[in-house]
């Protein structure tokens, strides 16, 4: 799909987007565009042969049809020239002399008429200030309680698989088990005197009952 052009064939919202800034090369800092038509040039080699090819491919295929707002980053922000050339040049092509556009808003529940603009640029904005420290600590902050309420639920569904009383002996006629069955093998043995029946000096007697 070579035919693209990444200029003339992205759609843009029709509301100018002058006024949150401005890139040193006189383009707008943020963008409204149409995803479906927003893409990215994929260069490498064709399966393993050492042919060369290029191909035009979405950049936000699994956002479906929808306008999302880009924000412009300088080429420093994505990284330096040689690891560009060792990570991503196969892939997106030549270092971005001029920086790139990057996703940061997503119209999905309502068209961007229906959204505050400004507010949405002011919180994007507020965002960039935040150290990365600070925001990998907060995103594992959330992974963890996130792992800590799995494990409890795990530990709440397994509490109410166990039985009433745990490991508790059972008493059941039907099933004759536990400590009744016990007792009904217990032999015991009780002398005249505790049964209180008549003997003689001497005598001795012992009576079972099972």
């Amino acid at each position: 799909m070579l035919s693209y052009d990444p200029v003339s064939d992205l759609r843009h919202w029709p509301v100018s987007m002058a006024r949150f800034g401005q890139t040193p090369y006189g383009d707008n800092r943020y963008r409204i565009v149409f995803a479906p038509s927003r893409r990215y040039l994929v260069i490498g080699d064709w399966e393993g042969t050492g042919q060369s090819y290029a191909q035009w491919v979405r950049k936000y295929k699994a956002l479906g049809d929808i306008w999302i707002m880009e924000r412009w980053r300088p080429a420093e922000e994505w990284a330096t020239r040689a690891e560009w050339d060792l990570n991503y040049a196969s892939s997106l092509g030549p270092y971005p002399e001029r920086g790139e556009y990057d996703f940061c808003h997503g119209f999905e529940l309502s068209g961007p008429g229906d959204a505050n603009l400004d507010l949405l640029v002011s919180m994007i904005e507020y965002c960039r200030t935040i150290p990365l420290a600070r925001t990998r600590a907060h995103i594992q902050g959330e992974e963890d309680a996130l792992q800590k309420a799995k494990r409890n639920q795990i530990d709440d569904m397994i509490r109410n698989r166990l039985p009433a009383f745990g490991c508790r002996p059972v008493f059941s006629r039907a099933l004759n088990r536990g400590t009744e069955k016990v007792h009904k093998n217990v032999n015991l043995r009780y002398t005249a005197q505790e049964v209180g029946m008549p003997t003689k000096p001497g005598m001795r007697q012992v009576f079972s009952r099972a």
